[in-house]
């Protein structure tokens, strides 16, 4: 049972809110209830994607309504959405705790979803019967953040408890591991955001729980040396300070791999082979996304015939928020392309590009060196203040070199688009060079 509750409760939810029209209809309409009809598993998802304020508030629309909301399966209080709903700037804990304690005391089926973001410091002992009383049920995902700038939450030992859990999201917690832990036996997904845990824990807890698809690691200030392991593991983001990365040989399922700017630091520059390592090593590699910053740390310790990464099961390579303003940066996107030749699809984000008579006289002296045969999809992203020439360099000797390409997309972004004439001087130069292919160009003013 749930443990008893401070706060009254009253189960009609009378007065939570008025019923508004959604407008006119067919009088001959209006006594057809095509809603109430619906199987309960679908009014579930229905009531399951809106707030919990306007999930209670359905019990005033009719007797047979009354209870419904108590029996959904996905309680979601979000503190944004709850002072919204509200129609309150800020909200007091004592409310909205009691919204969060009147659904789990009378809720009369299983909860499947358990999502809660809020200020909650200093009310964490409030918490803790939440989540002793959740881990009783057949919680499928959970996810818990603290709003509070620099407030960590310490999740309650009862966390490993959780049997049917799937899919665990922590954002702003401290996270220590108890010495006998277990539970999380179903285990899918790994979310962690500004989590405090300690290397050797999160290495145990990978270890406890090897059905983990999929995990997702950043701003972990705890973690200085990562290691991987995962024999189910297929998805890996990695957005954090960290010294190096060890991905063992468990981790033969991981397809895609990603890796953001925040891994770049002064640590990081000194042992960035190690990341280049263990991407050499994943044989079942299929999807990379680097960023720019790791790229530019890259670039400045590079050597063209000795070029780290080799890969031959990937299939597709994004590069996000590229300073494409060094020689160097360019080597190390048609490198990439280069030494992983079975990469159909390449996307690219500049972010800033120049050293027009640099690149053009690399090309020239590099000529023949790079040739990109199963490459068939171009997608090249130019935000606003980007000089065109050094990206429409790269993009021509991109078509120029891959003779199986089919589809070629630009998109230009910032307050004003290029004028018409010169966007069809573009195409028609690209068209010239990969007469089979699709070229596309596209203005998004939102860049």
């Amino acid at each position: 049972m749930f443990p008893k509750l401070m706060y009254p409760v009253s189960k009609n939810m009378a007065g939570m809110s008025d019923v508004l029209s959604s407008g006119e209809e067919d009088p001959s309409e209006l006594n057809v209830d095509r809603i109430s009809s619906l199987p309960w598993n679908v009014l579930d998802i229905i009531l399951g994607e809106v707030s919990i304020i306007e999930a209670a508030r359905t019990s005033v629309l009719a007797k047979d309504w009354q209870y419904k909301w108590l029996s959904i399966s996905n309680l979601h209080v979000d503190y944004g959405a709850t002072a919204s709903a509200l129609n309150k700037g800020n909200i007091e804990w004592e409310k909205f705790a009691s919204i969060i304690n009147r659904f789990l005391l009378h809720h009369s089926c299983t909860i499947r979803k358990f999502y809660l973001s809020a200020f909650c410091k200093p009310h964490y002992p409030d918490m803790y019967p939440w989540i002793q009383y959740l881990s009783t049920q057949e919680v499928e995902v959970l996810f818990l953040q603290e709003l509070g700038p620099q407030q960590l939450f310490e999740v309650p030992s009862n966390l490993f408890s959780f049997k049917k859990l799937r899919r665990l999201y922590l954002g702003n917690c401290v996270l220590k591991l108890p010495s006998n832990f277990g539970g999380l036996i179903s285990l899918r997904e790994i979310s962690f955001s500004n989590v405090l845990i300690s290397d050797d824990d999160l290495h145990r807890m990978l270890r406890a729980y090897p059905l983990v698809e999929k995990l997702v690691l950043s701003r972990m200030p705890g973690i200085q040396h990562l290691r991987i392991y995962g024999p189910r593991l297929t998805m890996l983001v990695i957005d954090t300070n960290i010294e190096d990365i060890v991905i063992e040989e468990g981790a033969a399922c991981l397809a895609s791999v990603c890796i953001r700017n925040a891994l770049c630091n002064d640590r990081m520059i000194r042992n960035w082979q190690s990341v280049i390592r263990c991407l050499h090593g994943l044989k079942a590699l299929e999807s990379l996304v680097l960023f720019g910053d790791f790229i530019k740390v890259w670039a400045d310790d590079y050597n063209l015939e000795t070029f780290p990464l080799r890969n031959g099961t990937m299939t597709h390579l994004s590069l996000r928020d590229v300073a494409l303003d060094a020689v160097e940066v360019l080597k190390i996107c048609l490198s990439l392309l280069r030494t992983c030749p079975n990469v159909k699809s390449f996307n690219i984000t500049i972010k800033a590009a120049k050293g027009q008579k640099l690149f053009t006289q690399f090309l020239k002296e590099n000529h023949g060196k790079f040739s990109f045969p199963v490459l068939n999809s171009i997608s090249v992203t130019c935000p606003s203040g980007n000089s065109m020439e050094c990206t429409m360099t790269l993009i021509e000797f991109l078509c120029a070199n891959s003779p199986n390409i089919k589809v070629v997309s630009v998109t230009k972004g910032g307050k004003r688009d290029m004028n018409t004439s010169r966007v069809s001087r573009m195409l028609s130069r690209l068209r010239k060079i990969c007469p089979d292919a699709s070229v596309k160009y596209t203005y998004n003013s939102l860049l």
